[in-house]
C-alpha cells in the first residue's frame, strides 16, 4: 500500500518522528502473515431472523479473506446444534464466486435456541473464537392453551433480577502509569454477556472519591484518571437492586507508555505519553496496520520530552480496524490501541424500487434492483411476511466482516454501529475498540517467529486422494491411476493420474453431490495383474465429522413482542392442522408425476444432474436435434449457435472459437465434464477450450443445455459460471456400462445434496386450491451482476395471508465493497 506524506504535530520542542525506519521487520512479518498465514473471515444472511420447529433456514455464505473476498477455500462446513452443542445436521457445500448456499432442516422436535456454526478447513489453522456462530429463536408451535409456555422457552436466556454483574475496566493502551492521566473504558455485562447500564465512583486507598463514572451506550463508557504512586485504586458501583460493588482497578506501572488515538479530520490522530522519571527508552517504533497491511510506521523520539503525538493518514486504506502497536527499540509491545478507520467507505448503494405491487391473495409481485457502477456484484434476497418476521438483525453483512469478525468477545447488537454517520454511533464505536483487543495475530508471536501451526491446506473443492501400497518405487515410476467416477444417476467421470514415487496420487478439483462410486486400477493393465498385487488407500478430503468444541456463550435473542410470537404461532398452527396443507409439502411433486412427460423431460431426467437439471427459479435453454432442422445440417454447434441466444457472442476461426456472454467467458461441458477434463464418449478424448466441441459431429449430439449467467454448476472453470455455461450431451453407447466392469471400487462421499428454495407459480391453475401460509416467499441466494448487466428485475408470488412485505439484499462487489437494503412494502 503507498503511504501517502503526512503531518506530525509536535507538543514539545525535542520530539523527531523518523518515517524511514531501519527495522524492517515489521512490515517482512506482515506480509509474511498476509502471504502465507493469511485469515478468512464468514458472514451468513439468513432468509429469516426466528423460525418455527420443524421448518428450514436457508443461508448463504460471503467469504472473505482481509477486505477481499477469499480465493482460499473452495468447501464451507456448517452445523445445526441445538444450545448445549449438541449436533442437529451439517452440510458441505462447494463455494463458488467466494460464496456458498445452503440449507438446514430443524427437528420437529427442538425449541428455544439452535446454534449455526460455519468454518473453512483453513479457518481451523487459527483461533477457533473466529468461526462463524449464530444463534437463532425457533418458536415451537404448540395449541393456543400452551401458548405461555412456548413464550417461556424462548427466553430461557433472560437473567433474573439476582444475577451478578460483570463490569470490566480497560486502560487506553493497555496500562495505567503513575503520573500519566489516563483514559480508562468499561463494560458492564450480566451473566450472560447482555449489557448493563450502570454508575459508580472510582475511590482511593484513603476511600476518597476522586471521579464518577457512567454507562454512555450499552454498558460502556470512559473516564479519566491520573494515578497517583501507591495509590491503589478500585471502582463502587450499583448493582440491578441497588446493592454496592466493588472492582479493583489495575495497578499503576512507575514507568511506561500510554497510547491514545482518535479520529481527527477524517483521519487518525495517535499520543505517545511516558511518565516524567528518567526515560525508560530513547526512543519507540509506532507501527499501525490494517488487514496485516502496513498502514503507517515511524520511530518517536522521546528521550528529551514526555509527549508526542502524530496523524495517520487513511484516505487510502479500506475500511476496517486499525491496530497501532508502541514498540521498544528491542521490538517487544509497549501499548496497543485498535481503532475503527474510513467508516463511511465501506459500502456501495444498491437501488431497490417495486415495479410490480400487489398484496393480495396469490398475487404477482416485481422488484427491480439497480446496481451504481459495472463493478461485478454478487448478492443474495430474501422475501419474508415482515409480521411473521419482526425486527431488525442484530448484526449484517457490514457489522460482521468490518467488525466482529476481528475483534474477541460479544458485541450487542453490533449493526447499529453501521446505521448512519452520526457523532454518536462512532462514539459508540470507538467504545467496542476500547473494551476489544485485536487477536487475529500476538506481535510477539511474529516477533519471535511461532506462527500458527498449518495443519489444514486449502482445499480445491473435492480431491480423491490415495497412495498405493505393496509396490517398489521402480515398479511405480511412470505409473498412472485410472479412474471412472459413477454418480447415482449412472452418469460416469473418467479420471486419471500420475502416481508419484511415494505412491501417492490425487484427482483433485470435483465437484459432485451425495455418494459416488470411484472404481480404480492401474492404466494399460487390462487383466489387473498389478493392481492386485497393490494395496490401495484412498479417501476424500473433506473433514469427517462435526467440531467437537465447547457449549458457546449463548447471549440473550432479540425476540419478537407478545403480539408478533402470538401470530407466529397461529400461523403455524394453521399449517400443521389444515389437511391440505400437507399436499403443499409434496406439490412439486404432484406437479410433476401428473404432467406427462415430454421428450425433453425424458432426456433431461436421463442425462443430466445437479446444477445442470431443470429447475423453475433458473434460467435456461434446452436444444434437441429433431427440434431445428438446421442444427444436423451446421458446419459445427457453435456456427448454430451463432446469433440464436441473446447475450452470446461467439466468434468462430476455423479450428478455434471464442464464446463469451456480454463479455465475460462462457463455461463449456461435455456430459457434464469441464472442457479441461477428460470426456468418457468417446473414452480417453481430451476437452480442452473450444476445440473438442468444434470437432465434435453434430449427429452425435443428444442434447444441448444453455444456461443464462450466473451458473453454479461451474465451480472454478471460466469465471466461476459468470459467463453462463453450454453443456452438451453426447449420445450414449451401450460401452459406457461395460467400462467399470471388473474393477474395484469404493464409495465416495461428496457435498451435501443441493436443494432449491421453492417459489410456487401461480399463473398455473391446477395450484390455486392448496394453502399458501410460507413465512419466506423468495430466497435467492446468488443474484450476480457483471460489465452489462448492472440491473436486475426478479419476480414472486405472494401466500395467502401476508399484507406486509420485507425485502433484504446483501452482498458485495469483486473489489470487496459491501452493501445492504432492508425495505417494506405495504
Amino acid at each position: 500500500m503507498k503511504i501517502n506524506s503526512f503531518k506530525i504535530f509536535i507538543l514539545t520542542l525535542a520530539v523527531f518522528f523518523c518515517p524511514n525506519l531501519k527495522a524492517q521487520s515489521f512490515p517482512d512479518l506482515l506480509k509474511t502473515l498476509n502471504n502465507e498465514y493469511g485469515q478468512e473471515k464468514l458472514y451468513l444472511q439468513f432468509d429469516r431472523t426466528h423460525y418455527n420447529s420443524g421448518e428450514t433456514i436457508w443461508f448463504k455464505a460471503y467469504l472473505f479473506a482481509g477486505n477481499l473476498p477469499s480465493l482460499i477455500s473452495k468447501t464451507l462446513y456448517t452445523e445445526l446444534t441445538d444450545a448445549k452443542g449438541k449436533i442437529l445436521q451439517r452440510i458441505i457445500s462447494p463455494v463458488m464466486m467466494s460464496g456458498a448456499a445452503g440449507s438446514i432442516d430443524i427437528p420437529s422436535d427442538v425449541s428455544g435456541t439452535v446454534i449455526v456454526r460455519s468454518y473453512t478447513k483453513w479457518m481451523l489453522n487459527f483461533d477457533s473464537s473466529f468461526l462463524f456462530t449464530k444463534a437463532l429463536s425457533v418458536i415451537s408451535p404448540q395449541k393456543p392453551a400452551e401458548k405461555n409456555a412456548i413464550k417461556s422457552s424462548v427466553r430461557t436466556n433472560t437473567i433474573t433480577a439476582n444475577s451478578s454483574f460483570v463490569v470490566q475496566f480497560f486502560p487506553e493502551g493497555g496500562d495505567l502509569v503513575q503520573g500519566v492521566e489516563s483514559r480508562i473504558a468499561f463494560k458492564a455485562t450480566d451473566q450472560k454477556g447482555m449489557p448493563v447500564n450502570i454508575t459508580g465512583d472510582i475511590y482511593d486507598s484513603k476511600g476518597n472519591s476522586v471521579t464518577t463514572f457512567a454507562s454512555l451506550y450499552d454498558g460502556m463508557g470512559i473516564f479519566l484518571l491520573e494515578p497517583e504512586a501507591g495509590v491503589q485504586y478500585k471502582a463502587a458501583w450499583k448493582g440491578r437492586q441497588g446493592q454496592i460493588n466493588e472492582t479493583p482497578l489495575v495497578t499503576a506501572k512507575p514507568t511506561g507508555i500510554v497510547l491514545e488515538a482518535g479520529h481527527q479530520g477524517g483521519q487518525i490522530q495517535f499520543k505517545i505519553k511516558r511518565s516524567a522519571d528518567v526515560p525508560e527508552y530513547p526512543f519507540v517504533y509506532v507501527v499501525a496496520q490494517i488487514n496485516q497491511q502496513v498502514l503507517y510506521r515511524a520511530k518517536a523520539y522521546i528521550d528529551k520530552t514526555q509527549s508526542a503525538k502524530g496523524i495517520i493518514p487513511t484516505e487510502n486504506s479500506p475500511a476496517g480496524i486499525v491496530q497501532i502497536t508502541v514498540f521498544s527499540p528491542d521490538e517487544k509491545p509497549l501499548a496497543e490501541r485498535i481503532i475503527f478507520a474510513n467508516l463511511i467507505d465501506y459500502s456501495f448503494s444498491t437501488d431497490l424500487v417495486r415495479s410490480v405491487a400487489d398484496t393480495g391473495r396469490r398475487k404477482k409481485n416485481s422488484i427491480q434492483i439497480d446496481l451504481p457502477d459495472t463493478i461485478p456484484c454478487n448478492l443474495s434476497i430474501a422475501v419474508t411476511d415482515a409480521e411473521l418476521n419482526p425486527g431488525l438483525a442484530g448484526d449484517n453483512i457490514f457489522s460482521r466482516l468490518l467488525l466482529t469478525d476481528d475483534i474477541k468477545g460479544y458485541v450487542h447488537n453490533p449493526a447499529y454501529y453501521f446505521s448512519g454517520d452520526a457523532d454518536s454511533v462512532a462514539d459508540h464505536l470507538d467504545l467496542v475498540m476500547m473494551t476489544n483487543g485485536w487477536r487475529r495475530f500476538k506481535w510477539q508471536d511474529a516477533l519471535t517467529g511461532r506462527y500458527p501451526e498449518i495443519k489444514y491446506l486449502p482445499e480445491n473443492f473435492i480431491s480423491i486422494d490415495g497412495q498405493v501400497k505393496g509396490l517398489s518405487q521402480t515398479t511405480l515410476a511412470g505409473k498412472e491411476i485410472n479412474g471412472i467416477l459413477e454418480f447415482k444417476d449412472k452418469r460416469r467421470e473418467f479420471l486419471i493420474t500420475p502416481v508419484q514415487p511415494d505412491g501417492k496420487f490425487s484427482f483433485s478439483g470435483m465437484i459432485f453431490y451425495d455418494t459416488a462410486k470411484l472404481f480404480y486400477q492401474f492404466n494399460k493393465d487390462k487383466n489387473k495383474t498389478l493392481t492386485s498385487r497393490a494395496n490401495f488407500v484412498i479417501k476424500n478430503n473433506l473433514l469427517r465429522g462435526p467440531l467437537q468444541t465447547g457449549n458457546p456463550l449463548i447471549p440473550d435473542l432479540s425476540l419478537p413482542d407478545d403480539v408478533s410470537i402470538s401470530k407466529i404461532i397461529e400461523t403455524r398452527l394453521m399449517q400443521l392442522s389444515d389437511i391440505e396443507f400437507q399436499k403443499s409439502k409434496t406439490l412439486k411433486t404432484i406437479e410433476v408425476t401428473t404432467k406427462i412427460l415430454t421428450q425433453k423431460d425424458l432426456l433431461d431426467k436421463e442425462y443430466t444432474s445437479g446444477y445442470f437439471s431443470d429447475d423453475p427459479n433458473r434460467h435456461s435453454r434446452t436444444i434437441l436435434p429433431e427440434d431445428d432442422p438446421a442444427f444436423l445440417s451446421s458446419q459445427n454447434l457453435f456456427s448454430y449457435l451463432q446469433g440464436r441466444i441473446a447475450g452470446l457472442q461467439i466468434s468462430v476461426n476455423g479450428n478455434d472459437a471464442t464464446i463469451t456472454w456480454r463479455g465475460i467467458p462462457t463455461s463449456l461441458f461435455v456430459d457434464e465434464i469441464p472442457q479441461s477434463s477428460i470426456s468418457l464418449n468417446p473414452p480417453g478424448q481430451l476437452i480442452e477450450d473450444p476445440s473438442y466441441m468444434l470437432s465434435l459431429p453434430m449427429s452425435e449430439i443428444e442434447m444441448v443445455k444453455i444456461f443464462d449467467p450466473p451458473f453454479f454448476g461451474a465451480g472454478s472453470v471460466s469465471y466461476g459460471g459468470q459467463g453462463g455455461a453450454i453443456s452438451v450431451y453426447l449420445k450414449r453407447a451401450t460401452v459406457n456400462s461395460q467400462l467399470s466392469k471388473g474393477l474395484d471400487y469404493l464409495a465416495i462421499p461428496g457435498y451435501s445434496p443441493v436443494r432449491e428454495f421453492y417459489s410456487p407459480d401461480y399463473s398455473i391453475a391446477d395450484q390455486t386450491n392448496i394453502p399458501d401460509y410460507r413465512s419466506t416467499l423468495y430466497w435467492n441466494p446468488f443474484v450476480v451482476t457483471g460489465k452489462n448487466q448492472q440491473q436486475i428485475t426478479l419476480s414472486f408470488y405472494n401466500n395467502d395471508i401476508t399484507k406486509k412485505i420485507k425485502i433484504i439484499i446483501e452482498g458485495c462487489n469483486e473489489n470487496g465493497k459491501l452493501t445492504r437494503v432492508e425495505k417494506i412494502f405495504e
